[in-house]
């Protein structure tokens, strides 16, 4: 009981849209407290039950310092869900309700809780590089299967599905810098327009 193995700082850190304070706060843990009664095991758990948290590990940092660190999400598209917007990350899991981060992709013609479309239509617009992805509209998934690209001026580029995204990717970067307004990158070998 030792006042020299007590709490003195909780240091958090990993995140950006999380307000450290309450993640401190959520640990359970408080300064004077003896670091061998701290239960990291429960304050991670508590921590993980936050929006935007998707890993967190809580330590003990001797003598008298308590580190959090979080890896948040990574909003990557949106669904409407009864009227209310659900935040999806890169691998289609939903993490947030009844916001709409600044970045996301609208996800149309979907069923919310069809969770293999879900995941396929956040692998294909994750894989997109930044500069396609600030140009899309909208990504339309109508199963995991059948997803289709939506960009100004009416140009689409048709997917199918999410296997071989990284090619799908690049296929749609090159064809979005050519003629024509309706491209299937499908085999991302032979990229066609109708």
């Amino acid at each position: 009981l030792s006042p020299l193995l007590a709490v003195r700082t909780i240091e958090v850190d990993g995140v950006s849209h999380l307000d450290p304070a309450q993640v401190e706060q959520s640990t359970g843990v408080r300064r004077g407290q003896n670091m061998l009664r701290v239960d990291t095991g429960a304050a991670a758990r508590t921590v993980a039950t936050l929006p935007w948290v998707e890993k967190v590990t809580v330590a003990r940092s001797w003598p008298s310092t308590v580190t959090v660190h979080v890896t948040e999400h990574t909003a990557t598209a949106v669904v409407e869900d009864g009227g209310e917007p659900v935040v999806l990350d890169a691998d289609g899991v939903p993490f947030l309700r009844g916001e709409t981060p600044e970045g996301v992709v609208r996800m149309t013609e979907v069923d919310p809780r069809d969770t293999k479309a879900l995941a396929a239509g956040a692998r294909a617009v994750a894989a997109l590089p930044p500069e396609v992805r600030s140009q899309l509209e909208r990504v339309e998934v109508r199963n995991a299967e059948n997803i289709r690209m939506v960009f100004p001026e009416g140009r689409d580029v048709y997917w199918g599905s999410a296997e071989r995204a990284a090619d799908k990717a690049e296929a749609t970067r090159v064809v979005l810098l050519r003629e024509g307004a309706h491209w299937n990158v499908s085999d991302p070998r032979q990229p066609s327009v109708r």
